[in-house]
């Protein structure tokens, strides 16, 4: 637990540099071309390249630290059974998942909602909210985080606490539930599949699907499904969800091969 501890520090401590790295370009451009400095325009302009660096820091760092190496092995071609299994079941998990969200808003804070506002007002945030970021946290909490948490606790064990660190990480209560139950699903996935790609694709299609309605239809951020769908379409769409993601796991669970944990001695 102590390497997965640090890497995370460092991950946290990346994403740091960058916004440092980024701020006096930033400042320095605000100057130029407005003659003046203003804070929230500033960190307005400064969350997307900010964002994107980070991600190449954090590719570089694990790349030189060796966690890299035989990353190609986890990105092989998969059935293409599983991945349409993985893509209903996540995109299930997704709807139910917004359910729970919609009715406990109003009881927890979200403090990324900014944040997020801010990474759409330019192409380099868009490219590190829709792809550099879910690649690169596939990467490092699928791929390394999850895999060295399999080689020291057993399978569930292990993937509950991978889902419960990609929750806490993203430091947004509004997002812990969300984040914990896609969590365990793609490091589930990760575990019996061996392979990155259904994380990959089921995190790129999520992240571009909250980008695609926040930037398409602004003037309906603030509506909830039962607002768009009217009740009996909410029940009937809560319903479909529930049922498509239990059918789509058990097929899963009946198509993978098992997952088998990696028994090393080397301590997470």
């Amino acid at each position: 637990m102590k390497t997965i501890i640090k890497l995370v520090l460092i991950y946290y401590a990346l994403q740091i540099l960058a916004s440092l790295a980024v701020t006096p370009f930033v400042m320095i451009y605000q100057y130029c071309t407005m003659g003046t400095f203003e804070s929230e325009a500033a960190q307005a302009i400064i969350a997307g390249p900010s964002f994107a660096l980070s991600f190449v820091f954090i590719f570089f760092y694990l790349w030189k630290a060796g966690y890299l190496g035989d990353l190609r092995l986890f990105l092989l071609p998969l059935p293409a059974k599983w991945l349409v299994g993985s893509l209903l079941g996540g995109a299930s998990l997704v709807l139910l998942e917004i359910y729970l969200s919609e009715w406990l808003d109003g009881f927890i804070p979200n403090w990324s909602e900014r944040q997020i506002t801010n990474l759409q007002m330019n192409w380099l945030g868009l490219l590190g909210l829709v792809i550099l970021g879910p690649v690169m946290e596939e990467v490092f909490y699928r791929g390394i985080v999850t895999r060295l948490l399999l080689r020291r606790y057993r399978p569930w064990a292990a993937i509950a606490m991978s889902g419960l660190i990609f929750a806490i990480i993203h430091l947004n209560p509004a997002q812990f539930i969300p984040a914990f139950t896609s969590g365990m699903f793609y490091a589930w996935l990760y575990y019996r599949t061996r392979s990155l790609w259904p994380g990959i694709i089921l995190h790129v299609l999520n992240n571009g699907f909250v980008a695609f309605m926040m930037r398409a239809f602004p003037e309906t951020e603030d509506e909830t499904l039962m607002e768009w769908l009217g009740q009996t379409g909410y029940v009937s769409a809560l319903v479909v969800a529930a049922v498509v993601f239990v059918v789509s796991v058990w097929v899963l669970n009946r198509w993978l091969p098992a997952g088998v944990s990696t028994v090393s001695k080397e301590k997470a």
